[in-house]
């Protein structure tokens, strides 16, 4: 129990840094897939973003499911092959890890791979990702998230 404190703090103390120290927008919306739950993103530049999410395992018992993923955005990629003329439609890349609060705590990196739309008159955006998870503790295994949502933007 007290790893489990202790893993929970640190992911409340950064997402706090995240949230008061930088980014002058923040996404907020839901996620569904693997993992359900809350997303939330933090833009640091341009290109670059803090992507997190409390949400629930339901391949795992319904389990607590934390992550936190460093993204990096493509602008341009998607929006050329698919001649988007409305908004924005960037492809993003990135590495993070993630806490699955289950019987045994497993504690894993997530390489993850997805694409958003960005709409042009709205404060809104939709996305898709695939994550392999690679758990390491408490023992080393794979496993896979992916999800689609929906996020709102606030200044």
């Amino acid at each position: 129990m007290k790893r489990v404190t202790l893993i929970l703090s640190i992911f409340l103390v950064l997402s706090a840094n995240i949230v008061f120290a930088g980014p002058t927008t923040t996404g907020i919306g839901f996620i569904s897939g693997e993992p359900t739950g809350i997303s939330m993103k933090f833009p640091l530049d341009e290109n670059t973003a803090v992507d997190a999410a409390v949400a629930w395992s339901f391949v795992d018992d319904s389990s607590l499911h934390l992550h936190a993923d460093w993204l990096v955005h493509n602008w341009s990629y998607l929006k050329d092959a698919f001649e988007v003329k409305k908004g924005e439609l960037p492809l993003y890349y990135g590495i993070g890890g993630r806490v699955l609060f289950d019987d045994d705590t497993k504690l894993g990196a997530r390489f993850v791979l997805g694409m958003s739309y960005v709409f042009e008159d709205a404060p809104f955006d939709l996305f898709l990702e695939v994550a392999p998870v690679m758990n390491v503790i408490p023992k080393t295994e794979a496993a896979f998230n992916s999800a689609i949502g929906v996020r709102f933007w606030i200044k």
